[in-house]
């Protein structure tokens, strides 16, 4: 198939131009394929706080997402996402006070598999497809209330190239929360702006000047609810009914945010935001305490993947 007497810097035929392992479908070949590593990601959150209603936190936060074709589709392929966090926490310090009292360990964990699938069957109508299982604790006992199981089904309506609907629900197996409608409106009126207003993570988006090969996003966000939910050693100074016994403890807040984002020509991301955290409670499934209220905090947030 390929003639070596062609005129120098012809591009040569490919050697198997029928190979079914590179075809994937009808006028389609090799090079629509998605990357099987999509990315490598890095977060931090810092949240200060300390003291009797204070709540500090110091996220630190490592996963990796990979492709893998799903039904012969390599445009909607499933995209898996291995994970693993530590939360550090300070505060609330409150075992001098009235029993029973809220307290924390120095550390929690997240170890979790993420998949997301986002079908699009036809061009008006897709969805947004999400299940998570994951292990949440301080790692001191793991119990079967360790294991945490979320989830997330939308269904997206595509009214035209720059107007989407989308509603569904969110189960988020929580100790004070389980389940949550979610959905809303999809706006992008021009190349410059997005207005995602879709409860519970609205955003929107305006695109900067770019600086070189880099292109900038300035975005306004808020959600809810953050946090999460660990199996926990109670401390041995607290309320007799529960010292030193395994509890199921869940930390939820609202938050508001402004950041920047950015996308390099060389495929690194990244952003960094800063904001307010409020309604920041600590459910216990013991109900000792029944809730404790955090005193509102500002936070910074930022993240790096390639």
């Amino acid at each position: 198939m390929w003639d070596p007497y062609q005129p120098p810097g012809t591009t040569p035929a490919t050697l198997l131009p029928q190979d079914p392992s590179f075809q994937l479908g009808s006028g389609q070949w090799a090079g629509t394929m998605q990357k099987f590593l999509q990315e490598v990601r890095l977060d931090y959150l810092w949240m200060p706080g300390s003291g009797a209603t204070e709540i500090g936190m110091n996220d630190i936060g490592l996963s990796a997402t990979f492709a893998l074709p799903l039904f012969y589709n390599a445009q909607t392929p499933l995209l898996v996402t291995p994970g693993f966090m530590i939360h550090c926490w300070s505060g609330p310090e409150t075992l001098l006070g009235p029993p029973p009292p809220a307290d924390l360990p120095g550390q929690t964990y997240d170890a979790y598999l993420d998949a997301a699938w986002n079908p699009q069957p036809t061009p008006t109508f897709g969805a947004e497809l999400n299940f998570r299982i994951g292990v949440g604790a301080d790692f001191k006992k793991v119990t079967t209330r360790s294991l945490r199981f979320t989830g997330k089904g939308l269904a997206v309506l595509n009214l035209s190239p720059s107007f989407q609907l989308k509603g569904g629900m969110i189960y988020y197996d929580r100790v004070h929360l389980k389940l949550l409608p979610a959905g809303g409106v999809v706006w992008t009126p021009t190349q410059d702006w997005r207005f995602d207003i879709v409860f519970p993570y609205p955003r929107i988006t305006k695109r900067l000047n770019s600086v070189g090969t880099t292109e900038w996003w300035l975005y306004f966000a808020g959600s809810y609810p953050n946090g999460g939910a660990w199996t926990i050693k109670r401390a041995d100074e607290a309320d007799p009914a529960i010292a030193g016994q395994i509890d199921l403890v869940d930390y939820t807040d609202m938050r508001v945010a402004a950041g920047l984002e950015f996308k390099a020509i060389n495929n690194v991301r990244g952003f960094v935001e800063s904001g307010v955290a409020f309604e920041r409670q600590l459910h216990y499934r013991s109900d000792l305490p029944d809730v404790f209220y955090a005193n509102v905090s500002v936070f910074l947030h930022a993240g790096l993947a390639y």
